[in-house]
């Protein structure tokens, strides 16, 4: 009897933590927050993020020293990885590095992406891109943030994360294949373990891609959806997610039911092409293409922080369930 009295009391005392540990990252994300990075992102300081540009420069910046705030570690000598664009242009991409635990069951790495360079500034006039993809890399930073919390509550993880801020998408995708090229010439080097990662060590790379607006929803009048095109990979995981607290959205796995729209936009479109041809498992969460992309109405004033905070939830929830190796699952 008082074994079962204590495996009760245990049992009891690990669902309050673990309902305890999802309150606390769920709390770190705020509307408020999430427009005022945006609004950041979006503004003439940055000046659309244009490759190369001085505002490309400063949002690379923010974004790094967001990294270093949230605790994530740079590999090498800083954040900002430089490659060639072309003869007369430099991209930057931002990687910080969470690890997943201490254990010997902590093996490979989840990279989670978004890229920051929009149009810039064309005849005179400021692109901001807001939603494409201000949205995404706020998004992405407080999924970092959502699970550094988790990891300094006692979560222990399968596998390391990468976060990853990706330049020149606007540059035939030159920053998602500047990644791919450092990892498979052994470039990136795990700053706690002095080994370099290799493309045999990627889990998953997820590309967010365009996630605060509600005005392509799937169903007309519903504005609580979410697309996720993944070849199949994480539905039931997905599934599972959408039924906690806080989430609860229309999901599709689709773009829009078409199957030629699917494949153009998964295996052909977005940084997630080159981990798709290479055949790692990818992933692509959108809200979809509206009427404001690429156009100088895409502004923070057209999203809808309420609905982008619950598909943080939702997409922290998945990863959660992705990564973790301990029995206990989230709330």
């Amino acid at each position: 009897m008082t074994t079962l009295l204590a495996w009760s009391f245990s049992s009891a005392e690990a669902r309050r933590m673990r309902i305890d540990l999802a309150e606390e990252a769920r709390g770190a994300v705020s509307e408020a927050r999430l427009l005022h990075d945006i609004s950041f992102l979006a503004d003439s300081v940055c000046s659309g993020r244009a490759t190369g540009t001085a505002g490309s420069i400063e949002a690379a910046t923010w974004i790094a020293r967001r990294f270093a705030k949230l605790g994530l570690k740079p590999l090498g000598q800083g954040y900002t990885h430089n490659f060639k664009v072309s003869s007369t242009l430099v991209g930057r991409n931002v990687i910080g590095l969470m690890r997943g635990g201490e254990n010997s069951r902590t093996k490979g790495y989840i990279i989670i992406a978004a890229a920051y360079d929009g149009l810039g500034v064309i005849g005179g006039k400021r692109y901001p891109g807001a939603d494409s993809n201000a949205s995404g890399v706020v998004a992405m930073l407080n999924l970092a943030g959502m699970m550094s919390i988790s990891r300094d509550l006692g979560r222990s993880y399968g596998a390391n994360v990468l976060f990853v801020a990706l330049d020149a998408k606007y540059q035939r995708m030159a920053g998602s294949s500047a990644l791919w090229d450092e990892i498979c010439s052994r470039g990136l080097t795990d700053p706690s373990t002095g080994r370099a990662i290799s493309r045999s060590d990627i889990k998953v790379m997820v590309n967010i891609d365009q996630i605060g607006s509600t005005l392509s929803p799937v169903t007309p009048g519903r504005e609580d959806y979410m697309l996720m095109l993944s070849g199949g990979y994480g539905i039931r995981e997905m599934e599972q997610g959408n039924k906690s607290k806080g989430t609860g959205l229309e999901l599709s796995y689709t773009y829009y039911g078409s199957r030629d729209f699917t494949n153009t936009f998964y295996s052909k479109i977005g940084d997630q092409r080159i981990f798709v041809e290479n055949r790692i498992p990818a992933v692509l969460f959108t809200s979809g293409i509206t009427m404001n992309n690429n156009k100088i109405t895409d502004t923070v004033e057209t999203l809808d922080a309420g609905i982008l905070k619950r598909r943080i939830f939702l997409m922290w929830n998945w990863l959660e369930r992705i990564a973790v190796v301990r029995e206990d699952k989230m709330i």
